[in-house]
């Protein structure tokens, strides 16, 4: 039997606002290295995770994996959700009506963000314990697809660790 533990990054320098893509640092450095056991460790390419993998797992070389970036967001990168409802309110309305259908202008498609990262899940190793650092937006995705759990149920602190047994 096999485990995958999901990380979300850090707290990042830009907090309150909507990150997708946009590659922010960490607001401390200071992550204690984590206790939990693994083979592997994978990462997402941008640094808030990044940096939160190489802190929570010393001793491991991170695989930086391209598919576990979180989803563009566009334009909207940067922004607080007021600042988008006050900028852009008939699109803060449309995706308030369904945020998965809606992409803000610049954006990765619900569809092709999921596809991305459903391809790393492919790849992502059944045997032996595996923890990936990312996004909630991308853990969200990966634990829905290890548990058929409702995506938009998913929540995740900065630096919470969900486990997901893999059955033999």
């Amino acid at each position: 039997m096999g485990v995958i533990y999901l990380i979300r990054h850090a707290r990042p320098v830009h907090s309150g606002v909507l990150l997708g893509a946009m590659d922010s640092p960490l607001a401390d450095e200071h992550v204690e290295p984590c206790e939990l056991l693994v083979e592997r460790v994978w990462t997402s390419p941008l640094q808030r995770a990044s940096l939160t993998a190489k802190l929570l797992f010393p001793s491991h070389e991170a695989v930086i994996v391209q598919g576990l970036a979180e989803r563009g967001l566009g334009e909207w990168e940067g922004m607080s959700w007021a600042e988008v409802k006050e900028r852009r309110a008939e699109d803060a309305a449309r995706a308030l009506e369904d945020w998965f259908a809606f992409t803000p202008h610049g954006g990765e498609r619900w569809g092709q963000f999921v596809e991305r990262v459903s391809a790393v899940w492919l790849g992502v190793p059944r045997d032996g314990a595996t923890a990936i650092v990312a996004h909630v937006g991308v853990n969200a995705v990966l634990h829905s697809l290890a548990t058929g759990a409702d995506i938009s149920s998913f929540q995740q602190d900065y630096g919470e660790v969900v486990e997901i047994a893999i059955p033999d």
